[in-house]
């Protein structure tokens, strides 16, 4: 498969497939952030416009325009100043020693060893969507597994648990497989679609009834369900490795954007405001072109906040679904909670 990451086409395709299979995900995580901006640029575009077009904006009147750009040129400087210091606060952790580089190194290669055996390949990509394209392959593997051993359980409860088990956690598999086997996912699309799945609830699920339920199957069904729980456990530490890449190339997308954005928006509302403070008690423009130039400068005063919305968004939705630290989970359904008789009072 050729890698055309680079080529706007296939990424534009690839964002569209991902909006149509869930809007939602795709305005809070999975969506180009500069996309969810101009999105939510255009809607802010035709609110305005209407407004500007109704005639209700005192183009005329220099005190109400002048008190709009001086609040959107302070609001700007600030937010633009807070978010360039809290990058370069997060970049400068990433100075690190020798011997820090090397432990962390060295971790890292014990890691991919463990997942090469797990999955019974010598040498696993070392791309951070295809490293996740081997586990979630390796972990439909043995749902398949276990999919055919459904009736190796001896109750029905076992069979439906099973069951459950395997249909939920295969159809996200399926996605996630879907989704990194496109050449327009990268490192961000890996973390996201991994999002999606509670694995503590899987792997917990699979504790269950390989130990607690050990009786109710066959030998057959034990050792599949201790490689899906030791596959899982990989991903895990995968996404949140995966986590903290991400957060630091997201602070400083986020930094390098808003100066792109923020500096020419400046520019426009100062250039703007100096025009209205120009001497003469007439319009210091044609009423016509004013009713063009300052809704244009206003909307545009918003771009830094929608640019910064979309990604602050985002980094809170992953934070949060990684919140949890494995092997624990507040997420638990009421499937697998803990028996009654283990129950505090």
């Amino acid at each position: 498969m050729t890698d055309d990451r680079s080529g706007w086409p296939s990424q534009l395709r690839f964002e569209a497939e991902l909006l149509r299979y869930d809007p939602r995900e795709w305005l809070i995580l999975t969506g180009n952030r500069v996309l969810v901006a101009l999105f939510f640029f255009s809607l802010l575009t035709a609110a305005l416009t209407l407004l500007a077009g109704s005639g209700l904006v005192p183009f005329r009147k220099e005190t109400p325009v002048l008190f709009l750009l001086f609040a959107l040129i302070g609001a700007n400087f600030t937010l633009i100043a807070i978010v360039t210091s809290l990058s370069q606060f997060v970049l400068a952790r990433r100075l690190e020693s020798p011997v820090d580089i090397r432990e962390k190194i060295q971790e890292t290669l014990q890691y991919r060893e463990e997942v090469g055996r797990a999955v019974g390949e010598s040498v696993v990509p070392v791309q951070p969507d295809a490293f996740l394209l081997v586990l979630y392959r390796e972990a439909r593997n043995e749902l398949d597994i276990l999919g055919e051993l459904q009736l190796e359980g001896r109750t029905r409860f076992a069979r439906e648990e099973l069951d459950e088990l395997v249909s939920d956690l295969g159809d996200h598999c399926d996605y996630v497989v879907d989704v990194l086997r496109r050449p327009s996912s990268g490192l961000k699309h890996a973390l996201f679609v991994s999002l999606g799945g509670d694995y503590e609830n899987a792997v917990y699920r699979a504790w269950h009834l390989q130990w607690e339920h050990a009786d109710e199957f066959t030998e057959a069904a034990s050792e599949p369900l201790a490689h899906l729980a030791g596959t899982l456990q990989h991903i895990e530490v995968a996404r949140r490795l995966l986590k903290t890449v991400f957060i630091e190339s997201e602070v400083s997308e986020l930094s390098r954007y808003l100066l792109y954005v923020g500096l020419p928006v400046q520019l426009a509302a100062v250039a703007l405001t100096l025009v209205y403070t120009a001497p003469g008690a007439e319009p210091p423009l044609p009423v016509a072109t004013l009713r063009v130039i300052v809704p244009c400068v206003i909307i545009a005063g918003f771009a830094p906040f929608l640019l910064l919305s979309s990604y602050i968004v985002r980094l809170t939705v992953v934070a949060g679904r990684t919140a949890d630290t494995f092997p624990f989970s507040s997420r638990l359904s009421e499937a697998v909670s803990a028996p009654e008789e283990h129950e505090r009072p």
